[in-house]
């Protein structure tokens, strides 16, 4: 980054980490302390608007997606059947 004269904001840059993995696996992480300092060990990320959790189930994404999907078709319930 320093390369590309690029500069991390210290106050908007928290150290977070995801960790992807079997249950087993995650369970091996000592979130607490990595490499001499302390970080946050995030459950799920969002990136280009698919949440990924840490086993990759989709759990979180497709509960996201059909609350979305819910509340579009309630928006369409309140349209008066004369609007088309």
């Amino acid at each position: 980054m320093s390369a590309n004269r690029l500069k991390l904001n210290a106050e908007k840059t928290q150290p977070q980490f995801t960790g992807i993995g079997t249950r087993y696996q995650l369970a091996k992480i000592d979130s607490s302390n990595l490499n001499g300092s302390a970080v946050d060990l995030l459950r799920a990320v969002t990136c280009l608007d698919v949440t990924l959790d840490q086993e990759l189930t989709f759990a979180d994404h497709i509960r996201r997606l059909t609350g979305r999907c819910f509340h579009s078709l309630m928006q369409l319930r309140s349209i008066p059947s004369d609007a088309y």
